[in-house]
């Protein structure tokens, strides 16, 4: 697809990394028309990405020796290092993860994330959360309870979330930079709002997950299994059975419960921003907010049994959401298909090469 905006040179490398796959949150973003908050937006997903896949790449953590772990272990301090030094605006020795072994373009994706962050100063805070929750990821695949779940998700969703609604929130201030409004309580909206969509990810793709086998990560923890009277071993079935047991849709209608609430204390948090966002910053955040709360309407309407897989959205689905969106919010993307009696319908993403 052609992107939105022209760039070069090191942003238009990270621009590639973030648009790979064509992913949902590259597709939304999209729709930015100022050219810094695109240029930001793919520097810091860029990165977030390249570790986040390495680590997910990797053979079973459970299996990985005790040489393999700390040379991984190493990686993930390495870029902890480089981003510290980039957000900060320090020259930094990048070479480290520029052998092929690591990332071969890590140099141009750190000079980018340092351009970014000179316009947009997310705190720091966010990305050590980041960088925490890498590092758990390659020592332990479960959770004994759900605030331990939560503990690892600040880092695994809180604080991607926080970071692209500081995008969304922020305004140019007279010295060029970005910052939210000072009345908006940013790290707590874009935390309810993380916990929010990653509940609405995890019940989605249940059934994937599983599929890769038990040595893979289980996002349930421990505490709740126990409180419905489930095991690792009754999800392998329902997944083979292809259905969930009542116990299991117990646990996901609780699940589903905890996302609700986190979703009204976000839109609560959010009620600051009312009037205040650039018209493609108010569409993108309430279609993001949207779909997910979309996801989990299906997974209800389904019974809350994922294991049907009848609960995934489709292209005509979100079609319709981001329609509706863009009715709701008198925004007017990239004009889609004619509908019948002429009415102009915007495409759930700008298609390829429409250019923005």
């Amino acid at each position: 697809m052609r992107p939105p905006f022209s760039l070069s040179g090191a942003e238009a490398i990270a621009e590639t990394i973030a648009a790979r796959d064509y992913n949902n949150l590259y597709r939304t973003s999209c729709f930015f028309r100022d050219v810094e908050r695109y240029r930001a937006f793919c520097a810091q997903y860029a990165i977030m990405r390249v570790v986040d896949d390495r680590i997910d790449a990797l053979p079973s953590r459970s299996t990985l020796s005790s040489d393999a772990r700390r040379a991984e272990q190493k990686i993930v301090m390495a870029w902890r290092h480089a981003v510290t030094a980039a957000h900060r605006g320090q020259t930094a020795d990048f070479s480290p993860l520029m052998s092929h072994l690591v990332h071969p373009q890590a140099g141009d994706l750190l000079e980018a994330l340092t351009g970014a962050c000179e316009r947009f100063p997310v705190p720091l805070s966010l990305w050590d959360n980041f960088f925490d929750a890498m590092e758990w990821d390659l020592e332990r695949s479960r959770f004994r309870t759900y605030q331990e779940f939560l503990g690892y998700a600040e880092g695994a969703t809180v604080a991607p979330t926080t970071i692209y609604l500081y995008l969304l929130s922020a305004s140019e201030q007279a010295d060029g930079r970005y910052r939210p409004p000072d009345d908006f309580d940013l790290i707590r909206c874009g935390r309810a709002l993380g916990i929010f969509s990653y509940l609405g990810h995890i019940l989605r793709d249940l059934p994937d997950d599983l599929s890769t086998g038990g040595d893979g990560l289980l996002y349930f923890a421990a505490d709740d299994l126990s409180r419905h009277h489930l095991t690792e071993e009754m999800l392998f079935a329902d997944l083979a059975a292809g259905r969930g047991s009542e116990a299991l849709r117990g646990l996901v209608a609780d699940l589903a419960g905890r996302g609700r609430a986190d979703l009204a204390e976000g839109r609560g948090y959010l009620t600051a921003l009312d009037g205040r966002l650039t018209p493609d910053c108010t569409f993108i955040l309430e279609l993001i907010i949207t779909i997910y709360e979309a996801v989990l309407t299906k997974i209800e309407a389904c019974g809350y049994d994922p294991m049907a897989r009848r609960h995934h959205l489709t292209d005509e689905e979100k079609d319709r959401i981001a329609f509706e969106v863009a009715r709701r919010t008198a925004f007017l993307p990239t004009p889609g298909p004619r509908r019948a009696g002429g009415q102009s319908r915007p495409p759930p993403f700008p298609p390829p090469g429409s250019g923005q």
